[in-house]
């Protein structure tokens, strides 16, 4: 008997399912560490036996973990996947190394971004000032919006993606001093990706930052380096001069994500196998025996 086929009804269904399962994991902040079961339910409007099916998954694949007195909190797989993250990320094999270089450009602190959806967070970080302390600490998720890291990003995407984002995200712009309407957005953003570096002190106000885009492809945004410095004691042209180096480190990591993306790609080379000496002559030589016999 074939197995059964998802219908696009199940496909759904299976979809909803995995949705409603990694939604669980949002509920679990900072603000709100702990859940029970009883919690969620009354949070999510679901039967106490599907949110028990969800909890449960996730305890088993260590997502979650039991906290006590009924309650689960984020699990140990983070941690083990952080872990993986830090040694095997390509991004993080290669960008250290050319933070570590850049680092004798100038006097103050780099970050290190990365974004998923509408969020981007700092993944390393290196300071060589300790007046410096940036928001933007590891972990720590921050809008699209906001700060220099994110508006490089953001000034990065292609254009149905900023117009998606301005359809559900308008207001938020708008506050961000980004546009109030499409068309300011957009050119906004133009002038940002023609410069080739964003500029902002939005959330640390005593500080400020100059960020460079990262890409995997030609147009495919990854990534941003942040150069960070005191406020004020950095000037117009110093700015200016931050930002081309900044420039100059995200392209290179760029192109050591790039080269190594294409040495993936790229076939091992074989090698012709050649046939043994004796295998080269045997013909010949049976050639002649035969005609030594035929003369005979």
């Amino acid at each position: 008997m074939s197995p059964k086929k998802d219908t696009p009804a199940t496909a759904t269904r299976l979809d909803s399912s995995s949705e409603r399962v990694l939604g669980l994991l949002d509920l679990f902040t900072l603000e709100k560490p702990e859940w029970t079961v009883d919690m969620l339910v009354d949070h999510q409007g679901l039967a106490k036996a599907t949110i028990y099916r969800y909890v449960k998954a996730l305890v088993d694949t260590g997502f979650l973990a039991p906290a006590g007195s009924g309650a689960y909190s984020l699990g140990p797989r983070f941690i083990e996947m952080d872990r993986q993250i830090r040694i095997a990320d390509p991004l993080l094999q290669i960008a250290p190394a050319v933070m570590q270089e850049t680092s004798a450009l100038f006097h103050g602190g780099q970050l290190l971004s990365r974004f998923y959806s509408s969020r981007v967070l700092c993944i390393h970080e290196t300071f060589d000032d300790d007046r410096i302390q940036s928001s933007f600490e590891r972990g720590r998720p921050f809008s699209l919006f906001l700060g220099a890291p994110s508006r490089i990003i953001l000034a990065n995407f292609p254009v149905y993606q900023l117009q998606r984002l301005f359809l559900f995200h308008s207001e938020e712009i708008a506050e961000a001093k980004l546009g109030n309407n499409w068309a300011e957005f957009r050119d906004r953003m133009k002038a940002i990706r023609k410069t080739g570096y964003a500029v902002a002190s939005d959330i640390d106000k005593t500080l400020i930052g100059v960020s460079a885009p990262i890409f995997t492809g030609q147009d495919s945004i990854t990534a941003s380096l942040c150069l960070v410095r005191v406020r004020k004691e950095t000037s117009e042209q110093q700015i200016e001069e931050l930002g081309q180096i900044a420039i100059d480190a995200a392209a290179r990591i760029s192109r050591h994500l790039q080269q190594r993306e294409l040495q993936q790609q790229s076939p091992e080379p074989t090698k012709r196998a050649r046939k043994p000496k004796s295998e080269d002559t045997a013909p010949k030589a049976k050639k002649r025996s035969t005609r030594k016999s035929v003369d005979a």
